[in-house]
Protein backbone atom coordinates (compact mmCIF):
# COMPACT_ATOMS: atom_id res chain seq x y z
CA UNK A 1 0.00 0.00 0.00
CA UNK A 2 2.99 2.33 0.63
CA UNK A 3 4.14 1.70 -2.84
CA UNK A 4 0.69 2.33 -4.26
CA UNK A 5 0.99 6.37 -2.76
CA UNK A 6 2.89 6.93 -5.99
CA UNK A 7 -0.06 6.27 -8.52
CA UNK A 8 -0.52 9.45 -10.02
CA UNK A 9 -4.44 8.93 -9.81
CA UNK A 10 -5.54 10.97 -6.55
CA UNK A 11 -8.43 8.59 -6.32
CA UNK A 12 -6.74 5.78 -5.40
CA UNK A 13 -4.09 7.73 -3.47
CA UNK A 14 -7.49 9.07 -1.28
CA UNK A 15 -8.25 5.29 -0.71
CA UNK A 16 -4.61 3.84 0.24
CA UNK A 17 -4.41 6.82 2.87
CA UNK A 18 -7.95 5.92 4.20
CA UNK A 19 -6.32 1.97 4.92
CA UNK A 20 -3.28 3.32 5.89
CA UNK A 21 -4.87 5.28 8.41
CA UNK A 22 -7.32 2.25 9.56
CA UNK A 23 -3.63 0.02 9.99
CA UNK A 24 -2.25 2.44 12.89
CA UNK A 25 1.02 1.61 14.12
CA UNK A 26 2.02 -0.84 11.54
CA UNK A 27 1.45 2.12 8.97
CA UNK A 28 3.57 4.57 11.04
CA UNK A 29 6.45 2.20 10.84
CA UNK A 30 6.05 1.19 7.17
CA UNK A 31 5.91 4.52 6.11
CA UNK A 32 9.05 6.16 8.01
CA UNK A 33 11.05 3.13 6.70
CA UNK A 34 10.19 4.42 3.38
CA UNK A 35 10.93 8.16 3.96
CA UNK A 36 14.45 8.08 3.07
CA UNK A 37 13.92 5.97 0.20
CA UNK A 38 10.72 7.22 -1.45
CA UNK A 39 10.64 9.53 -4.94
CA UNK A 40 7.44 11.09 -3.19
CA UNK A 41 8.24 11.97 0.54
CA UNK A 42 5.13 15.14 0.27
CA UNK A 43 3.19 11.53 -0.20
CA UNK A 44 4.45 9.87 2.34
CA UNK A 45 4.45 12.78 4.96
CA UNK A 46 0.49 13.48 4.10
CA UNK A 47 -0.05 9.71 4.72
CA UNK A 48 1.65 9.78 8.07
CA UNK A 49 -0.24 13.09 9.17
CA UNK A 50 -3.46 11.15 8.14
CA UNK A 51 -2.25 7.74 10.53
CA UNK A 52 -1.61 10.00 13.09
CA UNK A 53 -4.82 12.22 13.07
CA UNK A 54 -5.96 8.72 12.98
CA UNK A 55 -4.87 7.59 16.00
CA UNK A 56 -5.54 10.61 17.57
CA UNK A 57 -9.34 10.31 17.46
CA UNK A 58 -9.09 6.35 18.21
CA UNK A 59 -7.44 7.93 21.65
CA UNK A 60 -10.44 10.15 22.13
CA UNK A 61 -12.83 6.92 22.19
CA UNK A 62 -10.67 5.43 24.68
CA UNK A 63 -10.35 8.71 26.66
CA UNK A 64 -14.23 8.93 26.78
CA UNK A 65 -14.71 5.19 27.61
CA UNK A 66 -13.03 6.29 30.84
CA UNK A 67 -14.89 9.44 32.18
CA UNK A 68 -14.76 10.74 34.85
CA UNK A 69 -11.34 9.80 35.20
CA UNK A 70 -8.35 10.77 33.27
CA UNK A 71 -6.10 13.54 33.21
CA UNK A 72 -7.13 17.24 31.77
CA UNK A 73 -3.97 17.64 29.51
CA UNK A 74 -4.26 14.10 27.41
CA UNK A 75 -7.84 15.07 26.60
CA UNK A 76 -6.52 18.13 25.54
CA UNK A 77 -3.85 17.16 24.07
CA UNK A 78 -5.60 14.64 21.93
CA UNK A 79 -7.71 17.33 20.74
CA UNK A 80 -4.65 19.32 19.82
CA UNK A 81 -3.08 16.21 17.53
CA UNK A 82 -6.14 15.90 15.61
CA UNK A 83 -5.65 19.54 14.30
CA UNK A 84 -2.37 18.90 14.59
CA UNK A 85 -0.59 15.58 14.25
CA UNK A 86 2.65 16.48 14.24
CA UNK A 87 2.93 18.14 17.45
CA UNK A 88 5.45 17.03 20.23
CA UNK A 89 2.87 16.02 22.81
CA UNK A 90 5.87 14.38 25.18
CA UNK A 91 7.69 17.68 24.49
CA UNK A 92 4.42 19.63 26.21
CA UNK A 93 3.97 17.01 29.32
CA UNK A 94 7.97 17.51 29.88
CA UNK A 95 7.11 21.10 30.60
CA UNK A 96 4.23 20.38 32.76
CA UNK A 97 6.25 17.87 34.55
CA UNK A 98 9.17 20.83 35.16
CA UNK A 99 6.75 23.02 36.17
CA UNK A 100 5.41 20.62 39.36
CA UNK A 101 9.41 19.65 39.73
CA UNK A 102 9.37 23.63 40.59
CA UNK A 103 6.63 24.55 42.36
CA UNK A 104 7.33 26.49 45.41
CA UNK A 105 6.41 23.79 48.79
CA UNK A 106 3.29 25.95 50.27
CA UNK A 107 1.54 23.83 47.01
CA UNK A 108 2.44 20.84 48.22
CA UNK A 109 1.15 21.51 52.24
CA UNK A 110 -1.29 21.17 54.73
CA UNK A 111 -2.93 24.82 54.25
CA UNK A 112 -5.08 24.75 51.28
CA UNK A 113 -5.73 28.51 51.17
CA UNK A 114 -2.07 29.61 51.14
CA UNK A 115 -1.40 26.92 48.64
CA UNK A 116 -3.94 28.38 46.29
CA UNK A 117 -2.38 31.64 46.67
CA UNK A 118 0.65 30.03 45.92
CA UNK A 119 -0.68 28.44 43.39
CA UNK A 120 -1.97 31.93 41.81
CA UNK A 121 1.45 33.83 41.83
CA UNK A 122 3.80 30.71 40.64
CA UNK A 123 1.69 30.41 37.49
CA UNK A 124 0.82 34.22 37.02
CA UNK A 125 3.59 36.17 38.32
CA UNK A 126 6.68 33.66 38.11
CA UNK A 127 5.63 31.77 34.63
CA UNK A 128 3.40 34.92 32.85
CA UNK A 129 0.45 32.59 32.44
CA UNK A 130 -2.64 34.90 31.51
CA UNK A 131 -5.42 35.39 29.29
CA UNK A 132 -5.21 36.46 25.62
CA UNK A 133 -7.56 39.38 26.08
CA UNK A 134 -5.84 40.80 22.78
CA UNK A 135 -6.85 37.97 20.29
CA UNK A 136 -9.35 36.05 22.23
CA UNK A 137 -10.48 34.21 18.84
CA UNK A 138 -7.25 33.13 17.96
CA UNK A 139 -7.83 29.33 17.07
CA UNK A 140 -4.28 28.72 18.76
CA UNK A 141 -5.54 30.05 22.39
CA UNK A 142 -7.40 26.42 22.52
CA UNK A 143 -4.30 24.59 21.38
CA UNK A 144 -2.63 23.22 24.22
CA UNK A 145 0.91 22.83 22.92
CA UNK A 146 0.56 27.01 21.51
CA UNK A 147 -0.76 27.89 24.97
CA UNK A 148 2.13 26.20 26.94
CA UNK A 149 4.38 27.76 24.62
CA UNK A 150 2.97 31.40 24.32
CA UNK A 151 2.20 31.95 28.18
CA UNK A 152 -1.62 32.65 26.74
CA UNK A 153 -4.80 31.18 26.17
CA UNK A 154 -8.85 30.95 26.96
CA UNK A 155 -9.91 29.92 30.56
CA UNK A 156 -10.37 26.69 30.45
CA UNK A 157 -6.81 26.21 27.96
CA UNK A 158 -5.34 28.15 30.86
CA UNK A 159 -7.23 25.97 33.38
CA UNK A 160 -5.52 22.87 31.92
CA UNK A 161 -2.48 23.57 32.77
CA UNK A 162 -2.95 25.17 36.36
CA UNK A 163 -5.17 21.43 36.64
CA UNK A 164 -2.19 19.28 35.67
CA UNK A 165 -0.29 21.20 38.24
CA UNK A 166 -2.32 20.37 40.59
CA UNK A 167 -2.48 17.29 40.01
CA UNK A 168 1.20 16.72 40.12
CA UNK A 169 1.78 18.50 43.06
CA UNK A 170 -0.99 16.77 44.69
CA UNK A 171 -3.71 19.84 45.41
CA UNK A 172 -7.04 18.84 44.33
CA UNK A 173 -8.14 21.37 42.30
CA UNK A 174 -11.57 21.33 40.06
CA UNK A 175 -12.30 22.86 36.98
CA UNK A 176 -15.76 24.37 36.93
CA UNK A 177 -17.61 25.36 33.95
CA UNK A 178 -19.30 28.24 34.41
CA UNK A 179 -21.34 29.71 31.29
CA UNK A 180 -18.91 31.19 28.59
CA UNK A 181 -15.67 31.31 31.89
CA UNK A 182 -14.10 28.76 32.98
CA UNK A 183 -12.93 28.59 36.71
CA UNK A 184 -10.92 26.47 39.52
CA UNK A 185 -11.89 25.37 42.48
CA UNK A 186 -10.39 23.98 45.28
CA UNK A 187 -12.44 22.05 47.49
CA UNK A 188 -11.16 22.82 51.04
CA UNK A 189 -10.37 26.41 50.64
CA UNK A 190 -13.60 28.50 52.61
CA UNK A 191 -12.99 31.80 51.30
CA UNK A 192 -12.45 32.65 47.80
CA UNK A 193 -12.45 29.12 47.09
CA UNK A 194 -11.99 29.66 43.36
CA UNK A 195 -8.82 31.15 40.70
CA UNK A 196 -9.35 32.81 37.38
CA UNK A 197 -6.78 31.67 35.49
CA UNK A 198 -7.59 34.19 32.56
CA UNK A 199 -7.92 37.56 34.35
CA UNK A 200 -4.45 37.72 36.42
CA UNK A 201 -4.84 34.44 38.11
CA UNK A 202 -7.25 35.94 40.59
CA UNK A 203 -8.76 34.86 43.69
CA UNK A 204 -12.51 34.73 43.95
CA UNK A 205 -15.38 33.98 46.39
CA UNK A 206 -19.35 32.47 45.08
CA UNK A 207 -20.57 35.73 44.67
CA UNK A 208 -17.66 36.74 42.27
CA UNK A 209 -18.38 33.24 39.97
CA UNK A 210 -22.13 34.68 40.20
CA UNK A 211 -21.58 37.84 39.08
CA UNK A 212 -19.24 36.76 36.26
CA UNK A 213 -22.04 34.19 35.08
CA UNK A 214 -24.52 37.49 35.02
CA UNK A 215 -22.03 39.59 33.02
CA UNK A 216 -22.09 37.29 29.88
CA UNK A 217 -25.73 37.58 29.97
CA UNK A 218 -26.68 33.68 31.58
CA UNK A 219 -29.12 33.82 34.92
CA UNK A 220 -27.40 32.13 37.39
CA UNK A 221 -28.14 28.40 38.64
CA UNK A 222 -26.24 26.22 41.85
CA UNK A 223 -25.19 23.77 39.01
CA UNK A 224 -23.45 25.98 37.06
CA UNK A 225 -21.03 25.66 40.36
CA UNK A 226 -20.63 22.09 39.39
CA UNK A 227 -17.19 20.08 39.06
CA UNK A 228 -16.93 19.15 34.84
CA UNK A 229 -15.01 16.01 34.29
CA UNK A 230 -11.58 15.54 31.81
CA UNK A 231 -13.68 14.73 29.03
CA UNK A 232 -16.05 17.79 29.33
CA UNK A 233 -13.25 20.27 29.41
CA UNK A 234 -11.85 18.56 25.96
CA UNK A 235 -14.94 18.27 24.39
CA UNK A 236 -15.67 22.26 25.52
CA UNK A 237 -12.43 22.82 23.95
CA UNK A 238 -13.53 21.13 21.12
CA UNK A 239 -16.74 23.38 20.85
CA UNK A 240 -14.54 26.60 21.13
CA UNK A 241 -12.05 25.15 18.12
CA UNK A 242 -14.88 25.12 16.16
CA UNK A 243 -16.44 28.55 16.43
CA UNK A 244 -12.68 29.52 15.91
CA UNK A 245 -12.28 28.32 13.01
CA UNK A 246 -15.51 29.34 11.73
CA UNK A 247 -14.88 32.82 12.29
CA UNK A 248 -11.96 32.16 9.95
CA UNK A 249 -14.06 30.47 7.23
CA UNK A 250 -11.46 27.52 7.94
CA UNK A 251 -14.00 24.21 7.11
CA UNK A 252 -11.55 22.09 6.79
CA UNK A 253 -9.93 22.12 10.41
CA UNK A 254 -13.86 23.33 11.58
CA UNK A 255 -14.70 19.68 10.48
CA UNK A 256 -11.49 18.22 12.31
CA UNK A 257 -12.84 19.55 15.17
CA UNK A 258 -16.19 18.37 14.88
CA UNK A 259 -14.69 15.18 14.36
CA UNK A 260 -12.83 15.07 17.92
CA UNK A 261 -15.83 16.73 19.47
CA UNK A 262 -17.85 13.44 17.80
CA UNK A 263 -15.73 11.10 19.39
CA UNK A 264 -16.06 12.52 23.13
CA UNK A 265 -19.54 13.11 22.74
CA UNK A 266 -21.16 11.23 20.59
CA UNK A 267 -24.82 12.01 19.03
CA UNK A 268 -24.52 15.63 20.44
CA UNK A 269 -25.75 17.90 18.14
CA UNK A 270 -23.44 20.68 17.04
CA UNK A 271 -24.63 22.16 14.34
CA UNK A 272 -26.12 24.37 16.78
CA UNK A 273 -22.73 25.46 18.02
Amino acid sequence: MVDMLADDDPAIRARVVAHLAQAGERAAAALRAAQSTTSHPHRIEEALTAVHREYALAELDRFRSIEPAGAAETGALLVARVLDPSIDADEVLRFLDKLADVAPGPLRGDDPARALRTLAVFMYSVWGFDGARADYPNPANSLLDQVVARRTGLPITLGVVYLAVAQRVGMPLEGVGLPAHFVLRHPDVTDQPYLDPFNRARLLNQSECEEIVQTHGFTFEPRHLAAVSPQEIAARICRNLILAYRRQQDVEREDLARDAHRRLRPGQDMLTV
